[in-house]
């Protein structure tokens, strides 16, 4: 059974998936992934904040 984290331990890439989240309501969802994918965020991760935002976590901007 996996546990789901609640918070990110990594400051750096919360910022960048916020923005991520940003990106994409305002230039689409293929931009934010590419900036994202460049910030480092795992692909899994990229994917769960773009195409599911019920599973995002409450720090994420929904």
């Amino acid at each position: 059974m996996m546990i789901e984290r609640r918070t990110r331990p990594d400051r750096v890439k919360a910022v960048a998936v916020n923005a991520g989240i940003a990106m994409a309501q305002e230039k689409g969802r293929e931009a934010a992934a590419e900036f994202l994918a460049d910030a480092g965020v795992p692909l899994p991760v990229i994917a769960r904040v773009l195409s599911e935002p019920d599973k995002r976590r409450a720090a994420d901007l929904r």
